[in-house]
């Protein structure tokens, strides 16, 4: 698995790096992954994530994480020891940070909690419909408590739904 992040704003990441692709590593096993892929993982502003949201999704504001899923992980077209471009995730942490104690978060549980809702994306998990967000936010929620309980933490103190809170941006 390769994760490759970039931050060239120099921004706080929230998470450090090890973390970062702990998660993505649970991730992609908590989901049935065995196969090679490759994440891009951008950490920008917010300016620029204003500038993202608009050009891809029509939506004329900032939003805290973009995904663009490039190949499926389970496309058996694909050959097996090819590593597979699963997509890219964008994180803002600037409004990650502002938005984590409107709903009770730390700025890092937040941003594990966007960084898992990405990773999900890239999956193949949406919340357009009601079915489908009651079982992204599930997943999320059952993937932040067992995250939660690997660093040591009580799965019980983890806040998290509705994680797709901002489905009507």
């Amino acid at each position: 698995m390769g994760v490759l992040i970039s931050n060239d704003a120099k921004l706080e990441q929230l998470l450090d790096t090890a973390e970062i692709e702990h998660i993505v590593h649970f991730v992609l096993e908590a989901e049935g992954v065995a196969r090679e892929v490759e994440i891009s993982l951008s950490f920008v502003d917010e300016e620029e994530m204003h500038g993202l949201n608009h050009q891809w999704r029509g939506i004329d504001k900032t939003t805290d994480v973009l995904s663009f899923e490039c190949d499926s992980a389970f496309d058996e077209d694909i050959p097996l020891d090819e590593a597979l471009e699963l997509g890219d995730i964008i994180l803002a942490p600037q409004v990650i940070a502002r938005q984590a104690p409107e709903f009770g978060n730390s700025a890092q549980d937040e941003c594990r909690l966007m960084l898992v809702h990405g990773m999900l994306h890239l999956l193949g998990y949406d919340h357009i419909e009601d079915d489908e967000a009651e079982a992204m936010e599930a997943r999320e929620d059952e993937l932040l408590r067992l995250l939660a309980a690997a660093r040591g933490d009580d799965p019980a103190s983890i806040e998290v739904g509705p994680i797709t809170r901002h489905t009507h941006d």
